[in-house]
């Protein structure tokens, strides 16, 4: 009897495996996405976003970006294997907000029919089921750098019975382009490494904008601001955040301080930033004289070559004199 129950129990938890199964398979697919952003769950205002979605086989596909006083949607059609693709231009994303930004990703699930939509009424952004006006999340100028909780209400609503929607929530965060330089002084983080003139010069450091992206490097005399060299540079893609490098061969830059500026070409507001770097000459240990680079004499040694060379001198002359005296009694 108890080999009967046991199989009886085994048979039922197969079956509810089976069911469970069942429902999972007949739930609409979620589509997928991979983010090109500035940086890893960064952007930087004025740059360009491209999120590349798969498996929206349920029709067409809408983007929520919800943030810092800001709200809009976009529509995309996937092709027939269900890849889309959104682009943020930079014109758009210059309008971000610094801080937290949520990205909706809106699947209309397997009757391919967007039940969840927004209003936007003169006093605020009403979020509706099929239509019907179901909550009023405010208008976006009071949308803080914290997006989480107007973000949460409305992925709660999509939870609402009788509403196959899905949504995907992505993340990321907003940041005012920067530039920063490497290898500051300790005591003055708008002063570089004093450098020797005859050398290469290599300047290095750090930005939040993306490897899209172009900078300007510009070095001019400190005293006067007459413009010395200029260069374009890539940026870099780094692991934690991108790189920069600036790079000038020898000989360098001549004696003299100079201001080192870094700028993002389509956004300088803030994308800058400046560093002085003064340029030494090369001395010799203990002198004030440039390098001409003459032997060192021993310890001593000019006291030594000042007495022995006027004795060499007169010893030769006395030869001499002697030689022609040789010759001229012989004759």
């Amino acid at each position: 009897m108890s080999y009967k129950n046991e199989y009886i129990k085994a048979r039922k938890r197969k079956i509810v495996i089976l069911l469970a199964l069942i429902v999972f398979l007949s739930l609409p697919a979620s589509a997928g996405l991979t983010a090109v952003t500035s940086g890893p769950q960064t952007i930087a205002k004025a740059d360009t976003v491209m999120l590349t979605g798969t498996d929206a086989l349920n029709g067409s596909v809408t983007l929520w970006i919800v943030g810092r006083n800001y709200f809009d949607t976009k529509t995309a059609t996937p092709d027939k294997k269900g890849n889309y693709t959104f682009v943020i231009k930079p014109e758009e994303s210059n309008k971000f907000s610094s801080g937290e930004y949520a990205f909706l990703i809106q699947d209309p699930g397997a009757d391919k029919i967007f039940e969840i939509a927004p209003l936007l009424w003169s006093d605020g952004i009403r979020i509706a089921d099929q239509g019907k006006a179901i909550t009023n999340i405010g208008q976006k100028s009071s949308f803080s750098a914290d997006i989480g909780p107007v973000a949460a209400t409305i992925l709660n609503i999509s939870g609402q019975t009788g509403v196959d929607d899905i949504f995907t929530p992505y993340y990321f965060y907003v940041e005012e382009p920067y530039m920063r330089f490497n290898r500051v002084s300790e005591s003055d983080s708008g002063k570089l490494p004093d450098q020797t003139t005859g050398e290469a010069i290599l300047i290095t450091g750090i930005t939040n904008v993306g490897p899209e992206n172009l900078l300007q490097v510009e070095i001019r005399n400190a005293t006067s601001s007459d413009l010395i060299t200029s260069q374009t540079i890539p940026v870099e893609s780094g692991t934690n955040t991108n790189q920069w490098t600036y790079s000038l061969d020898a000989p360098g830059l001549p004696a003299g301080s100079y201001i080192v500026t870094i700028s993002e070409q389509k956004y300088t507001t803030t994308g800058n930033a400046s560093a002085l770097l003064t340029i030494l000459e090369y001395r010799i240990a203990g002198t004030t004289t440039f390098s001409s680079l003459q032997p060192e004499l021993p310890a001593g040694g000019e006291t030594l070559y000042g007495v022995i060379l006027p004795l060499i001198i007169s010893f030769a002359a006395l030869v001499i004199i002697g030689i022609i005296m040789l010759v001229s009694l012989r004759k």
